[in-house]
């Protein structure tokens, strides 16, 4: 443990402690733009519980996927606030894309709610850009 969360520990009360360790999970959080989502129910919640939304579905192996991975979590992080990033990886997560029907990484679905609006499958980066572009224009 570090010398900072030692001396917390011991110097501060249960409240203060709770406070601080409520912060730093806030914090935490708020650095990730892109989700990873290991299961189906997991994906489900995702895109029910956010307005516009966007499923990138990917494998450990793919080069492809090695090539817009960047691009993609760059994009979320301009676009934090309007659209939600989510990350499915097919090795791992297959019942999800079982459901909906993945056939090659990288593939994107965008969602408005629970409604696909557009997907597209491959690397482009350019497409990525226009397809979130119009998902943000959605009202």
């Amino acid at each position: 443990m570090s010398l900072f969360l030692t001396t917390l520990v011991r110097d501060t009360s249960v409240s203060q402690r709770r406070q601080c360790a409520i912060f730093l999970l806030k914090s935490h959080r708020r650095q990730f733009s892109v989700i990873s989502l290991s299961d189906e129910s997991a994906v489900k919640k995702f895109h029910a519980g956010n307005n516009k939304s966007i499923l990138y579905f990917t494998a450990s192996w793919c080069p492809p996927c090695k090539v817009i991975s960047p691009v993609y979590e760059e994009l979320s992080k301009k676009n934090k606030g309007t659209v939600a990033f989510g990350k499915v990886d097919v090795d791992v997560n297959n019942d999800s894309a079982a459901e909906f029907n993945i056939s090659s990484v990288p593939t994107f679905i965008f969602f408005q709610g629970d409604k696909v609006v557009n997907s597209f499958s491959g690397a482009d980066q350019n497409k990525l850009e226009k397809c979130i572009q119009d998902l943000t224009e959605k009202k």
